[in-house]
């Protein structure tokens, strides 16, 4: 009864956190709406990255985000030094040379993907064929100071492992 009681609980204040991350996200979008168009067309390539990237850790959304963000950083400040205004928002998105750049970050982004996944996967292989190689040293080091008993393993039951197996006296 009392697992009964805790997951309502835990239910009623993941309810409660929700109804306050919506109403923080309605009070943000009221008072910031002129910056958030700006961010949403110079956004557009991490809104792509997030359909497209099946990856459960959305290691490509993060890298073109972030990038993406980047670039669209300055005309950000820009505009809200200006004073901020539609009129201004227009005048930054109509600029090619500011989408070229918003939307080059992100391109960096997606070059950053492509090239650094198979530097990574090739160091990750050579890393573990180089783990194996000592593992398999070190099991033949094993096995010459105790005996065969070691290479008997992990299947058997412990009783039947190591019959007086014991370390040479030194």
């Amino acid at each position: 009864m009392a697992d009964a009681t805790e997951r309502r609980e835990a239910a009623k204040r993941r309810r409660v956190g929700s109804i306050f991350i919506w109403l923080l996200a309605a009070g943000v979008l009221f008072a910031f709406y002129e910056s958030i168009v700006l961010l949403l067309v110079g956004m557009l390539p991490t809104g792509l990255a997030v359909l497209f990237d099946r990856s459960p850790q959305k290691d490509q959304v993060r890298s073109i985000g972030y990038l993406n963000f980047a670039g669209c950083l300055p005309w950000m400040v820009d505009f809200w030094m200006s004073g901020g205004g539609f009129a201004r928002v227009f005048d930054i998105i109509g600029d090619p040379l500011v989408l070229g750049v918003m939307y080059s970050a992100a391109v960096a982004g997606w070059g950053l993907c492509f090239v650094v996944r198979p530097f990574v996967t090739t160091y990750l292989i050579v890393a573990s064929e180089l783990k194996e190689s000592q593992l398999t040293k070190r099991q033949g080091e094993l096995v010459d100071r105790w005996g065969e008993a070691v290479r008997r393993g992990a299947d058997e039951k412990a009783g039947s492992q190591a019959e007086g197996a014991r370390p040479p006296a030194r």
